[in-house]
């Protein structure tokens, strides 16, 4: 089903085609979504994880001669 045909369905006050055109619409959007999502999510498989680097805070000299004192 197409836009078109639920606009029509619409336009028509065909309102159990129209929910019917509409929920064809939605679960071809969301297979093709999940779909896409697969596809990601298998190409990242067995690649080996990339670890970011921690970061570290320098603390200032002056900050340190604070608290010793």
């Amino acid at each position: 089903m197409s836009v078109e045909t639920l606009i029509n369905n619409l336009k028509d006050g065909d309102n159990v085609a129209a929910n019917k055109a509409f929920s064809s619409i939605m679960g071809d959007k969301l297979r093709s979504a999940l779909n896409a999502e697969k596809i990601k999510v298998a190409s990242s498989m067995g690649k080996p994880a990339v670890e970011e680097p921690e970061e570290t805070e320098e603390v200032a000299e002056e900050e340190v001669d604070t608290v010793e004192d």
